[in-house]
Protein backbone atom coordinates (compact mmCIF):
# COMPACT_ATOMS: atom_id res chain seq x y z
CA UNK A 1 0.00 0.00 0.00
CA UNK A 2 1.39 3.38 -1.00
CA UNK A 3 1.82 5.91 1.80
CA UNK A 4 3.15 9.45 1.47
CA UNK A 5 6.65 10.02 2.78
CA UNK A 6 7.78 13.45 3.81
CA UNK A 7 11.05 15.00 2.86
CA UNK A 8 12.33 14.70 6.41
CA UNK A 9 11.54 10.96 6.48
CA UNK A 10 13.33 10.50 3.19
CA UNK A 11 16.41 12.13 4.71
CA UNK A 12 16.29 9.73 7.65
CA UNK A 13 15.99 6.69 5.39
CA UNK A 14 18.73 7.94 3.07
CA UNK A 15 21.06 8.48 6.01
CA UNK A 16 20.67 4.84 7.08
CA UNK A 17 21.07 3.56 3.55
CA UNK A 18 24.18 5.65 2.78
CA UNK A 19 25.82 4.79 6.11
CA UNK A 20 25.82 8.35 7.33
CA UNK A 21 26.76 9.47 10.79
CA UNK A 22 24.55 7.68 13.36
CA UNK A 23 24.28 10.78 15.58
CA UNK A 24 22.96 12.84 12.68
CA UNK A 25 20.51 10.06 11.87
CA UNK A 26 19.26 9.99 15.46
CA UNK A 27 18.80 13.76 15.36
CA UNK A 28 16.84 13.56 12.15
CA UNK A 29 14.69 10.74 13.51
CA UNK A 30 13.94 12.62 16.74
CA UNK A 31 13.19 15.81 14.81
CA UNK A 32 10.73 13.95 12.63
CA UNK A 33 8.89 12.57 15.63
CA UNK A 34 8.72 16.03 17.18
CA UNK A 35 7.39 17.43 13.94
CA UNK A 36 4.72 14.77 13.87
CA UNK A 37 3.75 15.51 17.46
CA UNK A 38 3.58 19.26 16.85
CA UNK A 39 1.38 18.87 13.76
CA UNK A 40 -1.00 16.61 15.63
CA UNK A 41 -1.33 14.06 12.78
CA UNK A 42 -0.31 10.44 13.39
CA UNK A 43 0.34 9.89 9.64
CA UNK A 44 3.01 12.52 9.13
CA UNK A 45 6.08 10.52 10.21
CA UNK A 46 5.28 6.96 9.19
CA UNK A 47 8.60 5.46 8.09
CA UNK A 48 8.95 1.81 7.36
CA UNK A 49 9.91 -0.24 10.42
CA UNK A 50 12.80 -1.85 8.59
CA UNK A 51 14.34 1.46 7.62
CA UNK A 52 14.61 2.65 11.26
CA UNK A 53 16.61 1.38 14.15
CA UNK A 54 15.41 -1.66 15.99
CA UNK A 55 14.93 0.26 19.24
CA UNK A 56 12.53 3.23 19.04
CA UNK A 57 13.88 6.57 20.19
CA UNK A 58 13.01 7.83 23.66
CA UNK A 59 10.96 11.01 23.52
CA UNK A 60 10.60 13.09 26.71
CA UNK A 61 6.96 13.24 27.78
CA UNK A 62 5.39 16.59 28.48
CA UNK A 63 4.79 17.15 32.19
CA UNK A 64 1.19 17.98 32.93
CA UNK A 65 0.57 20.27 35.85
CA UNK A 66 -2.73 20.17 37.72
CA UNK A 67 -3.51 23.67 36.48
CA UNK A 68 -2.97 22.78 32.79
CA UNK A 69 -5.85 23.94 30.64
CA UNK A 70 -6.89 26.77 32.91
CA UNK A 71 -5.43 30.09 33.87
CA UNK A 72 -3.06 30.13 36.81
CA UNK A 73 -4.40 32.31 39.64
CA UNK A 74 -2.61 35.46 40.64
CA UNK A 75 0.30 35.15 43.01
CA UNK A 76 -0.43 35.77 46.65
CA UNK A 77 1.43 38.38 48.64
CA UNK A 78 3.36 35.65 50.43
CA UNK A 79 4.59 34.22 47.13
CA UNK A 80 5.52 37.68 45.89
CA UNK A 81 7.58 38.34 49.02
CA UNK A 82 9.38 35.00 48.69
CA UNK A 83 10.22 35.78 45.07
CA UNK A 84 11.48 39.24 46.05
CA UNK A 85 13.72 37.71 48.72
CA UNK A 86 15.06 35.24 46.17
CA UNK A 87 15.87 38.02 43.69
CA UNK A 88 17.49 40.23 46.33
CA UNK A 89 19.59 37.32 47.52
CA UNK A 90 21.01 36.72 44.02
CA UNK A 91 21.25 40.37 42.94
CA UNK A 92 24.51 42.25 42.68
CA UNK A 93 25.38 45.50 44.42
CA UNK A 94 24.41 47.76 41.52
CA UNK A 95 20.84 46.40 41.37
CA UNK A 96 21.59 43.99 38.57
CA UNK A 97 20.74 40.34 38.29
CA UNK A 98 23.29 37.80 37.10
CA UNK A 99 22.61 35.74 34.04
CA UNK A 100 19.85 33.04 34.28
CA UNK A 101 18.50 34.25 37.66
CA UNK A 102 15.15 35.25 36.17
CA UNK A 103 14.83 31.83 34.54
CA UNK A 104 15.70 30.11 37.81
CA UNK A 105 13.09 32.18 39.67
CA UNK A 106 10.47 31.37 37.04
CA UNK A 107 11.19 27.65 37.38
CA UNK A 108 11.17 27.77 41.16
CA UNK A 109 7.87 29.63 41.54
CA UNK A 110 6.28 28.08 38.40
CA UNK A 111 5.48 31.36 36.70
CA UNK A 112 6.43 32.94 33.39
CA UNK A 113 9.66 34.87 32.92
CA UNK A 114 7.68 38.03 32.23
CA UNK A 115 6.10 37.81 35.68
CA UNK A 116 9.51 37.64 37.32
CA UNK A 117 10.70 40.53 35.18
CA UNK A 118 7.77 42.71 36.25
CA UNK A 119 8.47 41.97 39.91
CA UNK A 120 12.16 42.75 39.45
CA UNK A 121 11.44 46.01 37.60
CA UNK A 122 9.29 47.20 40.52
CA UNK A 123 12.07 46.34 42.93
CA UNK A 124 14.74 47.91 40.73
CA UNK A 125 12.84 51.20 40.50
CA UNK A 126 12.71 51.37 44.29
CA UNK A 127 16.38 50.42 44.63
CA UNK A 128 17.44 53.09 42.14
CA UNK A 129 15.51 55.66 44.17
CA UNK A 130 17.50 54.72 47.27
CA UNK A 131 14.62 53.11 49.16
CA UNK A 132 15.16 50.80 52.10
CA UNK A 133 14.64 47.08 51.99
CA UNK A 134 11.18 47.27 53.63
CA UNK A 135 10.00 49.78 51.05
CA UNK A 136 11.38 47.65 48.24
CA UNK A 137 9.52 44.60 49.54
CA UNK A 138 6.26 46.54 49.76
CA UNK A 139 6.49 47.47 46.08
CA UNK A 140 5.84 43.90 44.99
CA UNK A 141 2.60 43.49 46.93
CA UNK A 142 -0.63 43.21 44.98
CA UNK A 143 -2.38 46.46 44.14
CA UNK A 144 -5.72 44.76 43.51
CA UNK A 145 -6.73 44.48 47.16
CA UNK A 146 -9.78 46.68 47.66
CA UNK A 147 -9.77 47.86 44.04
CA UNK A 148 -11.16 44.79 42.30
CA UNK A 149 -14.47 43.00 42.17
CA UNK A 150 -18.01 44.31 42.20
CA UNK A 151 -18.66 47.35 44.32
CA UNK A 152 -20.58 46.71 47.52
CA UNK A 153 -24.27 47.50 47.27
CA UNK A 154 -26.00 49.81 49.70
CA UNK A 155 -28.91 48.08 51.44
CA UNK A 156 -29.66 50.87 53.92
CA UNK A 157 -33.02 51.60 52.32
CA UNK A 158 -33.95 47.90 52.42
CA UNK A 159 -33.15 47.67 56.14
CA UNK A 160 -35.25 50.74 56.82
CA UNK A 161 -38.07 49.20 54.81
CA UNK A 162 -37.89 46.05 56.94
CA UNK A 163 -38.68 48.10 60.05
CA UNK A 164 -41.74 49.64 58.38
CA UNK A 165 -43.31 46.42 57.10
CA UNK A 166 -46.53 45.16 58.69
CA UNK A 167 -46.56 42.04 60.80
CA UNK A 168 -48.09 39.77 58.17
CA UNK A 169 -45.07 40.34 55.89
CA UNK A 170 -42.50 39.58 58.59
CA UNK A 171 -43.61 36.07 59.46
CA UNK A 172 -40.67 34.33 57.80
CA UNK A 173 -37.41 35.19 56.11
CA UNK A 174 -38.83 34.17 52.74
CA UNK A 175 -41.83 36.50 53.09
CA UNK A 176 -39.58 39.30 54.28
CA UNK A 177 -37.24 38.77 51.34
CA UNK A 178 -40.01 38.99 48.76
CA UNK A 179 -41.48 42.08 50.45
CA UNK A 180 -38.26 44.14 50.36
CA UNK A 181 -36.92 42.72 47.09
CA UNK A 182 -33.63 41.44 48.51
CA UNK A 183 -32.39 37.84 48.12
CA UNK A 184 -33.01 35.69 51.15
CA UNK A 185 -29.35 34.85 51.83
CA UNK A 186 -28.36 38.50 51.44
CA UNK A 187 -31.12 39.58 53.81
CA UNK A 188 -30.04 36.98 56.36
CA UNK A 189 -26.47 38.28 56.19
CA UNK A 190 -27.61 41.89 56.55
CA UNK A 191 -29.71 41.13 59.61
CA UNK A 192 -26.87 39.13 61.13
CA UNK A 193 -24.36 41.93 60.61
CA UNK A 194 -26.77 44.52 61.97
CA UNK A 195 -27.38 42.41 65.07
CA UNK A 196 -23.63 41.99 65.57
CA UNK A 197 -23.08 45.75 65.25
CA UNK A 198 -25.82 46.57 67.77
CA UNK A 199 -24.54 43.94 70.20
CA UNK A 200 -21.00 45.33 70.07
CA UNK A 201 -22.29 48.85 70.59
CA UNK A 202 -24.34 47.84 73.63
CA UNK A 203 -21.51 45.86 75.21
CA UNK A 204 -18.65 48.37 75.21
CA UNK A 205 -17.41 46.95 78.50
CA UNK A 206 -16.26 43.79 76.73
CA UNK A 207 -12.81 43.72 75.20
CA UNK A 208 -12.25 43.73 71.47
CA UNK A 209 -11.11 40.09 71.56
CA UNK A 210 -14.54 39.04 72.83
CA UNK A 211 -16.34 40.59 69.88
CA UNK A 212 -18.25 37.98 67.92
CA UNK A 213 -21.08 37.82 65.41
CA UNK A 214 -24.42 36.88 66.87
CA UNK A 215 -27.56 35.61 65.23
CA UNK A 216 -30.68 35.58 67.33
CA UNK A 217 -32.21 32.61 65.51
CA UNK A 218 -29.35 30.20 66.14
CA UNK A 219 -30.00 27.39 68.60
CA UNK A 220 -26.37 27.43 69.71
CA UNK A 221 -25.08 30.98 69.22
CA UNK A 222 -21.35 31.72 69.45
CA UNK A 223 -20.15 32.57 72.95
CA UNK A 224 -17.34 34.79 74.16
CA UNK A 225 -15.20 34.12 77.22
CA UNK A 226 -17.36 36.47 79.27
CA UNK A 227 -20.52 34.62 78.21
CA UNK A 228 -19.06 31.27 79.27
CA UNK A 229 -17.98 32.62 82.66
CA UNK A 230 -21.45 34.11 83.24
CA UNK A 231 -23.08 30.79 82.41
CA UNK A 232 -20.84 28.95 84.88
CA UNK A 233 -21.53 31.46 87.64
CA UNK A 234 -25.26 31.19 87.03
CA UNK A 235 -25.20 27.39 87.23
CA UNK A 236 -23.02 27.49 90.33
CA UNK A 237 -25.45 29.88 92.04
CA UNK A 238 -28.24 27.31 91.61
CA UNK A 239 -26.32 24.64 93.54
CA UNK A 240 -26.25 23.87 97.26
CA UNK A 241 -23.04 23.03 99.17
CA UNK A 242 -23.83 19.29 99.00
CA UNK A 243 -23.73 19.35 95.15
CA UNK A 244 -27.53 19.19 94.86
CA UNK A 245 -29.29 21.73 92.69
CA UNK A 246 -31.93 23.98 94.21
CA UNK A 247 -35.54 22.86 94.05
CA UNK A 248 -36.39 26.11 92.21
CA UNK A 249 -39.77 26.39 93.90
CA UNK A 250 -39.38 30.18 94.10
CA UNK A 251 -38.45 30.78 90.43
CA UNK A 252 -41.01 31.75 87.79
CA UNK A 253 -39.94 31.27 84.17
CA UNK A 254 -41.51 33.47 81.52
CA UNK A 255 -40.95 33.42 77.77
CA UNK A 256 -42.61 34.64 74.60
CA UNK A 257 -43.89 32.46 71.76
CA UNK A 258 -45.45 33.10 68.36
CA UNK A 259 -48.66 31.16 67.69
CA UNK A 260 -50.83 31.01 64.58
CA UNK A 261 -53.93 29.16 63.44
CA UNK A 262 -52.99 25.73 62.02
CA UNK A 263 -55.64 25.93 59.29
CA UNK A 264 -54.40 29.28 57.98
CA UNK A 265 -52.34 28.78 54.81
CA UNK A 266 -52.50 32.18 53.16
CA UNK A 267 -49.75 34.78 53.37
CA UNK A 268 -51.74 36.90 55.82
CA UNK A 269 -52.06 34.23 58.47
CA UNK A 270 -53.42 35.08 61.89
CA UNK A 271 -50.43 35.32 64.18
CA UNK A 272 -50.20 36.41 67.82
CA UNK A 273 -47.33 36.56 70.31
CA UNK A 274 -48.15 35.20 73.76
CA UNK A 275 -46.36 35.33 77.11
CA UNK A 276 -46.16 32.03 79.01
CA UNK A 277 -45.38 31.90 82.74
CA UNK A 278 -44.82 28.70 84.74
CA UNK A 279 -43.38 27.72 88.11
CA UNK A 280 -42.43 24.35 89.53
CA UNK A 281 -45.37 22.21 90.69
CA UNK A 282 -45.39 21.82 94.48
CA UNK A 283 -47.59 21.11 97.47
CA UNK A 284 -49.59 24.00 98.91
CA UNK A 285 -49.87 23.41 102.65
CA UNK A 286 -52.42 26.15 103.34
CA UNK A 287 -54.81 25.12 100.58
CA UNK A 288 -54.07 21.41 101.07
CA UNK A 289 -53.73 20.80 97.36
CA UNK A 290 -51.10 20.57 94.67
CA UNK A 291 -50.09 23.66 92.73
CA UNK A 292 -49.83 22.59 89.07
CA UNK A 293 -47.24 25.26 88.20
CA UNK A 294 -49.33 26.87 85.43
CA UNK A 295 -49.60 30.60 86.07
CA UNK A 296 -51.06 31.61 82.74
CA UNK A 297 -50.64 32.50 79.09
CA UNK A 298 -51.49 36.00 77.87
CA UNK A 299 -51.59 37.38 74.31
CA UNK A 300 -50.06 40.67 73.25
CA UNK A 301 -53.24 42.23 71.89
CA UNK A 302 -55.00 45.51 72.45
CA UNK A 303 -58.78 45.70 72.83
CA UNK A 304 -60.64 48.68 71.43
CA UNK A 305 -62.46 49.77 73.54
CA UNK A 306 -60.27 48.41 76.39
CA UNK A 307 -61.42 45.45 78.44
CA UNK A 308 -61.75 45.65 82.22
CA UNK A 309 -58.75 44.22 84.04
CA UNK A 310 -58.99 40.46 84.42
CA UNK A 311 -62.06 40.02 82.20
CA UNK A 312 -60.30 38.94 79.02
CA UNK A 313 -60.11 35.23 79.70
CA UNK A 314 -63.54 35.02 81.32
CA UNK A 315 -65.59 37.07 78.87
CA UNK A 316 -63.82 36.73 75.54
CA UNK A 317 -61.77 33.53 75.38
CA UNK A 318 -64.42 31.11 76.66
CA UNK A 319 -65.09 28.80 73.73
CA UNK A 320 -68.54 27.77 75.04
CA UNK A 321 -69.87 31.30 75.53
CA UNK A 322 -73.41 31.98 74.41
CA UNK A 323 -72.86 35.29 72.63
CA UNK A 324 -69.65 36.91 71.42
CA UNK A 325 -68.51 40.38 72.42
CA UNK A 326 -70.22 43.01 70.30
CA UNK A 327 -68.61 46.25 69.22
CA UNK A 328 -65.10 45.32 70.37
CA UNK A 329 -62.09 44.83 68.09
CA UNK A 330 -58.85 43.11 69.09
CA UNK A 331 -55.71 44.49 67.47
CA UNK A 332 -52.46 42.47 67.41
CA UNK A 333 -49.41 44.27 68.77
CA UNK A 334 -46.84 44.19 65.99
CA UNK A 335 -43.93 45.35 68.19
CA UNK A 336 -43.28 44.06 71.70
CA UNK A 337 -40.69 45.96 73.70
CA UNK A 338 -39.80 46.94 77.23
CA UNK A 339 -43.05 48.78 77.94
CA UNK A 340 -45.26 45.90 76.77
CA UNK A 341 -43.29 43.28 78.74
CA UNK A 342 -43.29 45.49 81.82
CA UNK A 343 -47.04 46.01 81.56
CA UNK A 344 -47.63 42.27 81.09
CA UNK A 345 -45.55 41.41 84.18
CA UNK A 346 -47.19 43.97 86.44
CA UNK A 347 -50.75 43.41 85.18
CA UNK A 348 -50.86 39.62 84.81
CA UNK A 349 -47.77 37.73 85.99
CA UNK A 350 -47.41 39.26 89.46
CA UNK A 351 -51.17 39.01 90.25
CA UNK A 352 -51.12 35.36 89.10
CA UNK A 353 -48.15 34.64 91.39
CA UNK A 354 -49.97 36.10 94.40
CA UNK A 355 -53.16 34.27 93.53
CA UNK A 356 -51.97 30.78 92.54
CA UNK A 357 -48.59 30.08 94.13
CA UNK A 358 -48.39 28.73 97.70
CA UNK A 359 -48.61 31.47 100.29
CA UNK A 360 -45.75 29.94 102.23
CA UNK A 361 -43.46 31.47 99.59
CA UNK A 362 -44.51 34.92 100.73
CA UNK A 363 -41.69 34.88 103.28
CA UNK A 364 -39.12 34.05 100.59
CA UNK A 365 -37.84 36.03 97.64
CA UNK A 366 -39.50 35.04 94.36
CA UNK A 367 -37.62 35.57 91.11
CA UNK A 368 -39.14 36.12 87.68
CA UNK A 369 -36.50 34.78 85.28
CA UNK A 370 -36.45 36.20 81.78
CA UNK A 371 -34.09 36.69 78.86
CA UNK A 372 -32.04 39.88 79.10
CA UNK A 373 -31.48 39.98 75.32
CA UNK A 374 -35.21 40.11 74.56
CA UNK A 375 -36.42 42.30 77.43
CA UNK A 376 -34.54 45.45 78.42
CA UNK A 377 -35.62 45.40 82.07
CA UNK A 378 -33.14 45.84 84.89
CA UNK A 379 -33.24 43.50 87.92
CA UNK A 380 -34.08 46.48 90.14
CA UNK A 381 -36.80 47.85 87.86
CA UNK A 382 -38.78 50.31 90.01
CA UNK A 383 -42.17 49.52 88.46
CA UNK A 384 -41.81 45.76 88.93
CA UNK A 385 -40.37 46.23 92.43
CA UNK A 386 -43.31 48.42 93.42
CA UNK A 387 -45.93 45.90 92.31
CA UNK A 388 -43.96 42.93 93.65
CA UNK A 389 -43.48 44.26 97.16
CA UNK A 390 -47.16 44.75 98.03
CA UNK A 391 -49.25 42.43 100.24
CA UNK A 392 -46.14 41.13 102.01
CA UNK A 393 -44.59 39.57 98.87
CA UNK A 394 -41.02 40.07 97.63
CA UNK A 395 -40.97 39.53 93.85
CA UNK A 396 -37.95 40.55 91.80
CA UNK A 397 -36.68 40.15 88.23
CA UNK A 398 -33.79 37.77 87.53
CA UNK A 399 -31.86 37.47 84.29
CA UNK A 400 -30.57 34.31 82.74
CA UNK A 401 -27.11 34.51 81.09
CA UNK A 402 -26.90 36.01 77.65
CA UNK A 403 -27.26 33.68 74.65
CA UNK A 404 -28.47 30.81 76.85
CA UNK A 405 -31.82 29.58 75.53
CA UNK A 406 -31.19 26.14 77.01
CA UNK A 407 -31.31 27.61 80.55
CA UNK A 408 -35.03 28.42 80.23
CA UNK A 409 -37.32 25.69 81.47
CA UNK A 410 -39.91 26.56 78.82
CA UNK A 411 -37.53 25.46 76.06
CA UNK A 412 -37.22 21.90 77.39
CA UNK A 413 -39.96 19.99 75.54
CA UNK A 414 -42.54 22.44 76.80
CA UNK A 415 -43.22 25.38 74.49
CA UNK A 416 -44.03 23.14 71.53
CA UNK A 417 -46.93 21.75 73.57
CA UNK A 418 -48.45 25.23 73.93
CA UNK A 419 -49.98 25.34 70.47
CA UNK A 420 -53.51 26.28 69.40
CA UNK A 421 -55.66 23.23 70.07
CA UNK A 422 -58.80 22.90 67.93
CA UNK A 423 -62.17 22.09 69.41
CA UNK A 424 -63.31 18.48 69.59
CA UNK A 425 -65.63 17.54 66.70
CA UNK A 426 -68.59 16.97 69.02
CA UNK A 427 -68.30 20.52 70.42
CA UNK A 428 -67.75 22.46 67.21
CA UNK A 429 -71.46 22.64 66.41
CA UNK A 430 -72.28 24.07 69.85
CA UNK A 431 -69.40 26.57 69.93
CA UNK A 432 -69.86 30.17 68.91
CA UNK A 433 -67.93 31.20 65.81
CA UNK A 434 -65.22 33.59 67.02
CA UNK A 435 -63.08 36.02 65.03
CA UNK A 436 -59.65 34.67 64.02
CA UNK A 437 -57.71 36.45 66.77
CA UNK A 438 -60.05 35.32 69.53
CA UNK A 439 -60.17 31.80 68.09
CA UNK A 440 -56.37 31.65 68.09
CA UNK A 441 -56.00 32.82 71.68
CA UNK A 442 -58.80 30.51 72.81
CA UNK A 443 -56.96 27.55 71.26
CA UNK A 444 -53.75 28.53 73.07
CA UNK A 445 -55.69 28.74 76.34
CA UNK A 446 -57.10 25.25 75.81
CA UNK A 447 -53.65 23.82 75.00
CA UNK A 448 -52.15 25.42 78.10
CA UNK A 449 -54.97 24.14 80.31
CA UNK A 450 -54.55 20.59 78.95
CA UNK A 451 -50.81 20.57 79.68
CA UNK A 452 -50.04 17.81 82.22
CA UNK A 453 -48.35 18.75 85.47
CA UNK A 454 -45.73 16.02 85.11
CA UNK A 455 -44.37 17.58 81.92
CA UNK A 456 -43.55 20.78 83.79
CA UNK A 457 -41.78 18.77 86.50
CA UNK A 458 -39.78 16.88 83.87
CA UNK A 459 -38.79 20.19 82.29
CA UNK A 460 -37.31 21.43 85.57
CA UNK A 461 -35.31 18.22 86.01
CA UNK A 462 -34.11 18.50 82.40
CA UNK A 463 -33.01 22.06 83.15
CA UNK A 464 -30.88 20.84 86.06
CA UNK A 465 -29.27 18.17 83.88
CA UNK A 466 -28.55 20.86 81.29
CA UNK A 467 -26.82 22.97 83.94
CA UNK A 468 -24.64 19.97 84.76
CA UNK A 469 -23.76 19.61 81.07
CA UNK A 470 -22.90 23.32 80.86
CA UNK A 471 -20.52 22.94 83.80
CA UNK A 472 -18.92 19.85 82.24
CA UNK A 473 -18.39 21.78 78.98
CA UNK A 474 -16.71 24.68 80.79
CA UNK A 475 -19.57 27.08 80.05
CA UNK A 476 -19.74 26.23 76.36
CA UNK A 477 -22.92 25.25 74.53
CA UNK A 478 -21.19 22.54 72.50
CA UNK A 479 -22.68 19.54 74.26
CA UNK A 480 -25.47 17.02 73.85
CA UNK A 481 -28.43 16.89 76.18
CA UNK A 482 -28.15 14.15 78.79
CA UNK A 483 -31.21 12.04 79.45
CA UNK A 484 -31.34 10.16 82.72
CA UNK A 485 -32.14 6.55 81.82
CA UNK A 486 -33.43 5.78 85.32
CA UNK A 487 -35.89 8.68 85.42
CA UNK A 488 -38.86 6.73 84.06
CA UNK A 489 -38.37 3.83 86.45
CA UNK A 490 -37.99 6.19 89.41
CA UNK A 491 -41.08 8.06 88.28
CA UNK A 492 -43.11 4.85 88.14
CA UNK A 493 -41.93 3.87 91.60
CA UNK A 494 -42.73 7.30 92.99
CA UNK A 495 -39.13 7.84 94.11
CA UNK A 496 -38.15 10.52 91.61
CA UNK A 497 -35.88 13.03 93.40
CA UNK A 498 -36.81 16.67 93.63
CA UNK A 499 -33.37 17.85 92.49
CA UNK A 500 -30.45 16.40 90.55
CA UNK A 501 -27.15 15.55 92.24
CA UNK A 502 -24.33 17.15 90.27
CA UNK A 503 -21.34 14.96 89.44
CA UNK A 504 -17.97 15.93 91.03
CA UNK A 505 -16.27 16.28 87.66
CA UNK A 506 -18.65 19.04 86.57
CA UNK A 507 -17.99 20.97 89.77
CA UNK A 508 -14.22 20.60 89.36
CA UNK A 509 -14.30 21.84 85.76
CA UNK A 510 -16.46 24.81 86.76
CA UNK A 511 -14.21 25.83 89.63
CA UNK A 512 -11.04 25.44 87.56
CA UNK A 513 -12.38 27.70 84.80
CA UNK A 514 -13.55 30.33 87.29
CA UNK A 515 -10.25 30.26 89.17
CA UNK A 516 -8.31 30.68 85.92
CA UNK A 517 -10.47 33.69 85.10
CA UNK A 518 -9.64 35.40 88.40
CA UNK A 519 -5.94 34.89 87.81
Amino acid sequence: MWRPVTRLQWGVEQSFQDGADPQRADWLQLSGLRLAHSQGSPRVAMAEPGALQSTPPVVAERSESPSQGRRKPNMTDEERLRMAEFLLKHSQGDARLPRAVITAAADKFQVHRNTVSRVWNLMKAALDAGATTDVVMKQVLSKKRGNCGRKKKDYTAALEQVKQLPLNQRGSLRALSSAVGVPRTTLYRLLRDEDAASSSANSQAESSSDAKPTVASLIKPPLSDKNRVDRLRFCLSKMQPNRVFDNMFNVVHINTKWCWLPSSRDAKKTKVMVLVAVARPQWDGERQQHFDGKLGVWPFVAAEPPLPLGSYAEDVLAWDQATPQNGRVFRILETVGKVEIQSMITSYVIPAIKMKMPRSLRHEQIFIQLDSQQVRLTPDDPVVAEHGSTDGWNIRVQYQPAYSPELVVLNHNFLKSVYPEPLPPQLRAMAVQLPPVEELVAGVERAFAALPKQRITDSFLALQKTMESVMLAGGSNDFKSQEDASKKSLQQDGSLPVSVLCCPKALDVCQSVLSATHE
